[in-house]
């Protein structure tokens, strides 16, 4: 009797183990604002003033990326946001809008200038891929293949799970695009 109740106990144990359970749910929907500017936009109870300026645009095969100015005021607590947002278009039939604040700008730069000159020192094995990407998903890569012989760049949104391909010259037209903006944003932030 003792065995059985013994045996009975143990297949109990080990049928509620096996009987699947729901985790706690740990992704919130929507999820947090990775940048301070989309974080300002989500206030409410307030007044947000979003302004922009188009900086332009480089056309590829693919698509397009552009860039744009924005500053956003929180009109009161009399604080401002900058930043820039790039926006990568796909064939004209998917765009895909990224914000990223003011103080990653020097890095990106930085990451665009490192990957436009990079080359196969960059590692001993047969193909790389150097990324840079955003606090909002922004990703910039250069990637080879020495069976390809070739180094190709690419741009992703940080919505998007494939990006679109640049050429070494119109890595250096977004470069300049992200320094004009820069500047630009330089100059409203000392007028005030």
């Amino acid at each position: 009797m003792y065995k059985s109740n013994v045996m009975l106990a143990v297949v109990v144990g080990w049928s509620l183990l096996a009987v699947e359970s729901r985790a706690q749910e740990t992704n919130a929907y929507p999820p947090a604002p990775a940048t301070r500017l989309e974080a300002m936009e989500t206030n409410t109870g307030t007044i947000i003033i979003k302004g922009t300026a188009p900086v332009g645009s480089v056309s590829v095969n693919a698509g397009s990326v552009s860039v744009t100015c924005k500053e956003d005021t929180d009109v009161s607590a009399g604080h401002k946001e900058y930043g820039i947002a790039i926006t990568v278009s796909v064939a004209k039939q998917f765009d895909d809008r990224t914000i990223v604040d003011y103080d990653e700008l020097d890095s990106l730069l930085n990451a665009v200038d490192y990957l436009s000159k990079i080359d196969w020192t960059a590692t001993s094995l047969a193909s790389f891929n150097a990324s840079y990407t955003t606090k909002g998903g922004f990703r910039i890569a250069a990637f080879s293949s020495k069976r390809a012989s070739v180094i190709e760049f690419s741009i992703r949104g940080g919505h998007m799970g494939k990006g679109i391909l640049l050429e070494q010259n119109h890595l250096a037209q977004f470069r300049g695009l992200i320094d004009q903006a820069r500047r630009k944003l330089d100059s409203i932030r000392t007028d005030k």
